[in-house]
């Protein structure tokens, strides 16, 4: 049972947004929901890797810089981490923790960080959302009050919700309504969330139901997951969202391989001047308006392009090496994923851009067969766990004389900022990006030299 501790100070927050508290034994506390120099008391959780973790029981000397959070399940809900933090101190709380990441674990000190490039909304910036689909908890007791078979009584529905799950577990928390998605997002969600209640029983399982947004033309996408599906068991989805509003297509993919699309199975939207093709399997940017200024600023960094070689690892669907190609630079784009890679491939047809050259590998897989001086810039853009111990090796054996490295975890960019900087190279600048605002995650563009 959770249990109120002494009062507390909060010395500073570290990644993932919690506060970090010390105690006289040594031993570290960290707590969600707190902000730097705030005393607060604390209410216990479990443990994470030997670390207590907490949450703030009651503030007893609140900090300037908190808010009132607006969204009714930030308690609850585990996609939030910093909405009782004002949005200005956000930024700098965000700066200070990739600072303090990036010294502690790459040993990365003699840079100059800038402020972090904010947001133009810091709420309904979201062009992606994926729902996790359940059964509210009253409807479940209300079943099993009933017993076995009679919850299907006609006119009853499905009883499902959209929501996300509780922190640091696997219960859920209904969230239709998300602050972080855009409001032609919310809308959407709020007509499936009625769908799903009052529509037609499902005979499979629905797991989750992903909404895309495009920007340019306002249209939706729809992607369910579910469990084992049938032909007529996906039809019968579909039905229950076809007539919504501004939608373009929708896609059902099921667990036992199956897949289904009704309309189209992409949504196009435009960056800067450029077009580009979503598919339901290629990776979509969540937060579209600022990965246009980040695509500037690549392009801003570069200078003149002509006839420079240049490298794109994990290219995804080409939005940050296609501007490259158009302003010059000769452009390798490679990506395992055959269907974003055939995203890039239409991107670079429809915006008429030449002087590129698609490889489906791995960025492991392409850097072994690259020459020394083969390129002059290789481009990357990682998952969350950042660059294998191999690809830093055939970086540094490839060697050009500039990297691009795009980042979502400071954590991993810091180890591999020191693996790399072990080999020759060094941070040229660094600048962040707020691509998630009211979350603890940063963007972190990064440039090195030879």
């Amino acid at each position: 049972m959770a249990e109120t501790v002494r009062s507390v100070t909060i010395e500073k927050l570290v990644q993932g947004g919690r506060g970090l508290v010390r105690q006289q034994n040594g031993k570290v506390v960290l707590v969600r929901g707190a902000i730097a120099g705030e005393t607060v008391s604390l209410v216990e959780g479990g443990k994470h890797k030997g670390v207590q973790e907490a949450r703030v029981g009651k503030v007893l000397v609140a900090s300037p810089d908190r808010v009132a959070a607006p969204c009714p399940v930030y308690e609850q809900c585990g996609g939030c981490q910093l909405q009782h933090l004002g949005y200005e101190a956000q930024l700098v709380q965000k700066r200070a923790i990739l600072q303090e990441t990036l010294a502690r674990v790459g040993k990365i000190t003699a840079i100059d960080l800038p402020p972090v490039i904010p947001s133009p909304d810091p709420y309904g910036y979201r062009s992606t959302v994926r729902f996790m689909v359940f059964r509210p908890v009253k409807a479940q007791k209300k079943a099993q009050e009933k017993g076995p078979g009679q919850e299907k009584e006609r006119g009853q529905g499905n009883r499902l919700a959209l929501g996300f799950h509780r922190e640091g577990s696997h219960e859920p928390v209904p969230a239709a309504g998300c602050l972080l998605a855009s409001e032609p997002m919310r809308e959407a969600a709020a007509l499936i969330d009625e769908r799903l209640t009052m529509g037609k029983r499902l005979s499979l399982h629905l797991e989750s139901v992903e909404i895309r947004y495009s920007i340019a033309s306002g249209s939706l996408l729809l992607i369910h997951h579910t469990g084992p599906a049938k032909p007529d068991e996906a039809q019968t989805v579909f039905e229950l969202f076809q007539d919504m509003p501004k939608l373009v297509g929708q896609v059902l993919v099921a667990q036992n391989g199956k897949r289904w699309v009704q309309g189209q199975g992409w949504i196009e939207d435009r960056l800067d001047e450029m077009t580009f093709r979503i598919s339901d399997r290629s990776f979509m940017q969540t937060h579209w308006r600022l990965a246009e200024v980040l695509s500037k600023t690549i392009t801003g960094w570069l200078g003149p392009l002509g006839g420079v070689r240049v490298l794109e690892l994990y290219a995804g669907i080409g939005m940050l090496g296609l501007p490259l190609a158009r302003a010059g630079a000769l452009v390798t784009e490679v990506e395992a994923n055959e269907a974003a890679l055939a995203d890039c491939r239409h991107a670079a047809k429809v915006n008429h851009i030449g002087r590129c050259r698609f490889r489906p590998l791995t960025a492991e897989a392409m850097l072994a067969e690259a020459r020394p001086g083969e390129y002059d810039l290789i481009l990357m853009d990682p998952p969350r766990t950042g660059l294998s111990a191999d690809c830093v090796q055939e970086l540094l054996r490839v060697g050009p004389g500039r990297l691009l490295y795009l980042s979502c975890d400071p954590a991993t960019l810091g180890r591999d900022l020191g693996r790399l900087a072990g080999g020759g190279y060094k941070v040229a600048r660094l600048q962040a990006f707020d691509m998630f605002p009211q979350t603890a995650h940063i963007e972190t563009l990064v440039e090195l030299t030879r």
